[in-house]
């Protein structure tokens, strides 16, 4: 039996004219309709744009930092000489008083026992004129040369018994040893650093923060004020999970020369059993207003957005969300903050402004969103 016959074959060829025109058709439909697409999607102006909120709203910012002891102290004995025990171990919990370290006392010794015997002999000499003196049998410039030598033997085993408690190093204050620098038998020079000894229940984060943070609009407040408003919290590296509440403790008044920016020192208080020790780093988390003016109020809009022509309201461009099409919307403007602008007018919290290309915009136009944030 066969599969083909002429028929068939002749019938197919029919066919081939009228599939060629339908296919040609079809090619220069879809032709002409991209074109038509493309040109719709260009006409579309690109702007940038911002989501604007209220002047209640807030920011969280951060600033890195280090952790660092608020109470800290080099220590040194106020002498030279040979360290004969060092009695304490870096990492050591300390008590106000307690001695960190010995020099041979043996020298200062000897300089005490010698200037108590002058002081002694000094005195003696003293009384013995003083006795004389009433009884008017030696003269007036005898007994005042008697309690001159008498004086400088006072101020010699003063300074001796100064030097001789100084082989002993004491502890100012409870503490911890973060440091040391000796060990027995090292010979150290008088006031050179051997221990650094710190306390770690008031602790302190040292960070830079820029001007924009610093210049928060806040009329009638100091900066601790200020800092305060922004309920700054400080979060560890090692401590993801766990925040602390920070205070104000000081900040610098003269911007670093090449960041531009403020140092400032906070400080907190660990937990009893933490782990947190100077020198880790850690960042200071604030809430930052958008416009932290109490006598302000409106929205905070960048100045290139808003549209002022000669004899008309200034107003700015808000997009539609649905359409992408933008309508005027008039604005009353207030005061300027930065690059900023807080105006007031028909506007809600989470609208959408064009920030870029204003004057170049007409009511009903469409837009294409460039990207999600202002310049």
């Amino acid at each position: 039996m066969k599969l083909f016959t002429w028929k068939w074959i002749i019938s197919i060829f029919s066919w081939m004219p009228i599939l060629t025109l339908s296919l040609a058709l079809l090619l220069t439909f879809t032709a002409c309709q991209r074109p038509a697409q493309e040109a719709i999607e260009t006409s579309a102006r690109p702007v940038k744009y911002m989501e604007i909120q209220d002047t209640g709203a807030v920011k969280i910012v951060e600033f890195p930092g280090q952790i660092r002891a608020v109470q800290k102290s080099w220590k040194a004995f106020e002498v030279p000489g040979r360290v004969i025990e060092r009695l304490v171990k870096e990492g050591e919990l300390i008590t106000k008083g307690q001695v960190l370290a010995r020099l041979d006392p043996r020298d200062y010794q000897y300089a005490y026992d010698s200037a108590k015997a002058r002081y002694e002999a000094a005195k003696a000499v003293e009384l013995r004129i003083q006795q004389l003196s009433e009884q008017r049998a030696v003269s007036r410039q005898e007994l005042d040369l008697a309690r001159r030598d008498l004086q400088t033997a006072t101020a010699q085993l003063k300074q001796a018994k100064k030097a001789l408690e100084d082989t002993e190093l004491i502890a100012d204050f409870d503490g911890r040893v973060a440091q040391l620098l000796i060990d027995d038998f090292t010979n150290v020079k008088e006031k050179e650093n051997v221990m650094m000894i710190q306390n770690n229940k008031l602790l302190e984060i040292v960070v830079n923060v820029p001007e924009s943070a610093v210049a928060l609009p806040l009329e009638g407040k100091t900066t601790a004020e200020k800092v305060q408003i922004t309920k700054p919290v400080v979060i560890l590296s090692v401590l993801p999970n766990e925040s602390y509440p920070a205070e104000y403790r000081e900040a610098s008044e003269r911007p670093d020369p090449a960041t531009r920016t403020y140092e400032v020192k906070l400080t907190f208080t660990p937990p009893e059993d933490s782990v947190i020790r100077p020198g880790m780093t850690a960042k200071v988390r604030a809430h930052i207003p958008a416009n932290a003016s109490a006598k302000t109020e409106g929205y905070p809009v960048p100045v290139q957005a808003m549209v002022s022509e000669q004899g008309t309201t200034p107003f700015i461009w808000r997009i539609d969300p649905e359409t992408l099409t933008v309508n005027k919307v008039q604005v009353t403007a207030g005061a300027t903050i930065g690059t900023s602008c807080i105006v007031k007018g028909k506007l809600k919290n989470g609208d959408l402004i064009a920030t870029s290309g204003v004057h170049q915009l007409r009511d009903g136009q469409q837009v294409r969103l460039w990207n999600k944030a202002c310049p």
